[in-house]
């Protein structure tokens, strides 16, 4: 059988790791990139123990672990009173717990690694500055029609993953009524040197912080050098966009009761980005013939558990396993989505009912603290257990 050659489109976390995947699988992968250079805006990623499993065994933990910080601990905070809710110890502690350590890391860098890690693989070759306009399918290929600066070029391949993000593509052509639905939400995000923070703000602890309507994460990156913030309030605007600049005015008004502490990280940044969040309802099917879809493409989510990124990793891993065990492509593809749609779905599910339990008000608020005081952050963690302790 000749090697098969799939097209890959997005040079995201998702298509990146979709293309090691494959290329460790035994395919040729051509991936596809509509912006000139493969560049992420700053903001950090969390990556429990289904992803760090994930890049171990994609061969990129290694490359990753120097610019990632594994946090000693993580709390759940009073954004107002700025007392601690719940803790639970993280490290070593967490990776005997769930068979896999638990990261930070700046998105850059995770990006940086992972394109590197393809560049260096004869069978991955990586064209930046094309956008899918379209495809068409045959019995025995798939022909991916683009647009390159002026003119327009068509590529074939075996099969095509659709890997280009919340305002996918390809998705586009499969299912155009599947639109992103906003969440009348914003995250505001920045990132601050550790050293113009006070100690106990810049210690390798994950930090969440409750309040009214909003909240607020807090944790190192770059190896301890800097520490991301990612605030999240209600807003109504439902522009799209990954560098709009925020008003650090507006942004503080949200907060103006909370703790001195929790203040003390808002106003540290010189600069904000805003973008309005989106998710996707989970769609009834994922492809068709030789084309499927993969990461936020597919099953874009509230960032309220930290699980797109990883997600989309898993899903990296699962379509290169079926692919290889599938004689047929199309019957590997939907082999494939069987068996990441449910869980997908169940982990979009599970983040947004965290947008209500983060941002209740009044007596629900205290009554959800006074749970989580009865609680030790170990049951917090074990309470998740279904998505940390996943394997392929």
């Amino acid at each position: 059988m000749s090697q098969r050659h799939i097209l890959v489109a997005g040079a995201g976390i998702g298509g990146l790791a979709a293309a090691l995947a494959l290329a460790r699988a035994g395919c040729r992968v051509s991936v596809i990139e509509r912006a000139g250079a493969i560049e992420e805006v700053g903001a950090g990623v969390q990556l429990a123990a289904n992803a760090t499993r994930c890049l171990l065994a994609l061969g990129v933990y290694e490359r990753v672990r120097d610019m990632a910080v594994e946090p000693a601990g993580f709390a759940v905070m009073d954004g107002r009173s700025g007392r601690v809710i719940t803790r639970a110890p993280m490290g070593a502690a967490v990776e005997a717990r769930f068979g896999g350590p638990f990261i930070v890391i700046h998105r850059a860098d995770l990006q940086a690694a992972l394109a590197a890690a393809a560049r260096e693989m004869p069978a991955i070759d990586i064209r930046l500055g094309r956008t899918v306009r379209g495809f068409t399918q045959a019995a025995d290929r798939v022909s991916v029609h683009l647009a390159r600066g002026e003119g327009s070029e068509t590529l074939e391949a075996d099969a095509l993953v659709g890997a280009d993000g919340l305002r996918s593509a390809v998705r586009g052509v499969l299912y155009p009524n599947a639109r992103p639905s906003f969440r009348h939400r914003a995250a505001w995000r920045a990132t601050v040197p550790a050293s113009a923070l006070p100690a106990r703000l810049a210690d390798p602890v994950t930090r969440l912080w409750l309040g009214p309507g909003a909240h607020l994460v807090s944790y190192p990156v770059k190896a301890g050098a800097a520490i991301n913030l990612v605030a999240v309030t209600p807003d109504a605007r439902e522009v799209h966009g990954w560098n709009l600049e925020g008003l650090p005015g507006e942004l503080i008004a949200h907060y103006r009761d909370w703790s001195a502490d929790a203040l003390a990280l808002l106003k540290s940044p010189d600069r904000w980005l805003r973008w309005a969040l989106f998710d996707l309802d989970p769609l009834p099917a994922w492809g068709t013939g030789r084309v499927t879809l993969l990461g936020d493409a597919a099953h874009a989510m509230p960032p309220f558990l930290a699980q797109g990124a990883a997600q989309a990793i898993e899903d990296a891993v699962v379509l290169a396993g079926t692919l290889k065990e599938a004689g047929d492509i199309p019957a590997g593809l939907r082999r494939y989505e069987a068996l990441r749609q449910p869980r997908t779905a169940r982990v979009q599910r599970a983040a947004r009912s965290m947008d209500r339990l983060y941002h209740l008000a009044g007596p629900a608020r205290i009554a959800r603290d006074l749970v989580m005081r009865a609680r030790s952050g170990d049951a917090v963690l074990e309470r998740y257990r279904w998505i940390y302790d996943w394997r392929a």
